[in-house]
């Protein structure tokens, strides 16, 4: 009999290591019940609620981790969505979208009839249906398919060589799209627009040098949803790891229901989510469903940024003319050597043409004339 109830729980192993992830509490300092989360928090992390106060974890012990309440925060300004026309906007280059699923076995008991699919979980249904509506709303997207088995502490080093892959093609943002392991559906469980839908929470990993980029790109995506579709995004959570945001800015962690909640609800939640992260990046929406009513609460308004306010993908814009400015000394500190080297402005300024027309191709500088001798000095 010991013998048997042995090998019954060696052969009970592969699933516990599947399913028996740790469900943590977090508890304000008076102990009031503020969410649970299924990763072990540490002391430093921070927690955005959905009524966007500011917590920070402080201690944790046997499942249980207190956050001190620092208030309420102030949400990126989105204001220019009120604004009333209703021009398209106009994307400096494609628009490129790239996703992933790190833990490639999460699917939705109650529809999949399973935790998990060793095989492939339904989250890359999920992706996909993000990855549909945001082509509709005028992105094209990357979905990765590939397997990052088992789910395990080794599941994001995998994952990072998808991450890799995906960036070479140089997307405006990187999602990595999860379903949360908390037992409670109700934490998700939500109705926008009369539509029973899902909620998304967002994760960002403190532990890299893109943490304020990408906790800015959180709080855009919350304050735009919080305008157009009331509640759907859940909360925002900064935890200790990196989550392969470290690769790139504009990289995020989507929590998209949980194992308990139907994936019919989670999929409804897509269009709205594409919506709000199309919003966030390029300000407005400019393909199919650009023409629709809004499929929430909201109304589709305007796709036009102010001047003090810009989409995600557009507000490194300050990068751009800095770039300039480094080509534009470049440029100076070139003439400035030619002419010192042929001890004539004349001379200089035509060394420095012909020179500078060679390195760009000719979009710099005067071309040399047939059988002029490009390396004179």
């Amino acid at each position: 009999m010991r013998k048997l109830i042995i090998w019954l729980v060696l052969l009970m192993m592969p699933l516990a290591a599947w399913a028996d992830e740790p469900v943590w509490t977090i508890v304000d300092e008076d102990g009031t019940r503020l969410t649970q989360i299924c990763y072990e928090p540490e002391a430093g992390d921070e927690y955005i609620s959905g009524d966007d106060r500011l917590y920070e974890i402080i201690r944790t012990q046997e499942g249980v981790a207190v956050a001190k309440d620092k208030g309420n925060i102030d949400l990126p300004d989105v204001s220019w969505l009120n604004a009333d026309a209703a021009l398209p906007v106009v994307a400096l280059g494609d628009k490129l979208i790239a996703l992933y699923c790190t833990h490639s076995d999460e699917s939705y008991e109650p529809s999949d009839g399973k935790y998990s699919d060793e095989e492939r979980g339904s989250i890359y249904q999920v992706a996909d249906a993000l990855a549909e509506a945001l082509e509709e709303n005028g992105a094209e997207t990357e979905v990765s398919d590939a397997l990052h088995h088992p789910h395990d502490a080794g599941a994001y080093r995998r994952s990072r060589q998808t991450a890799v892959q995906l960036l070479k093609a140089m997307p405006d943002a990187l999602l990595d799209i999860h379903r949360d392991g908390i037992p409670d559906p109700d934490e998700y469980a939500t109705t926008i627009g009369g539509k029973d839908c899902s909620k998304v929470r967002l994760l960002v990993g403190r532990g890299n040098q893109n943490m304020d980029v990408n906790k800015e790109f959180a709080l855009k995506i919350k304050a735009v949803a919080d305008k157009v579709y009331p509640g759907l995004i859940k909360d925002i959570y900064m935890g200790k790891g990196t989550y392969n945001q470290d690769l790139a800015p504009h990289s995020v962690l989507l929590e998209c229901g949980t194992y308990t909640l139907s994936k019919e609800r989670v999929l409804a939640s897509m269009p709205m989510m594409s919506d709000v992260i199309y919003r966030t990046m390029y300000g407005g929406v400019t393909g199919s469903a650009g023409t629709s009513d809004v499929r929430g609460t909201g109304t589709r308004m305007n796709d036009a940024a102010r001047d003090d306010e810009e989409p995600a993908a557009e507000s490194s814009s300050g990068m751009g003319s800095g770039i300039l400015w480094i080509v534009g000394i470049a440029v100076a500190a070139f003439i400035i050597f030619a002419i010192v080297s042929t001890g004539s402005i004349k001379d200089g300024m035509r060394k420095a043409g012909r020179n500078l027309s060679e390195m760009t191709g000719g979009l710099i500088g005067k071309k040399p004339k047939d059988g002029e001798d490009h390396n004179h000095s």
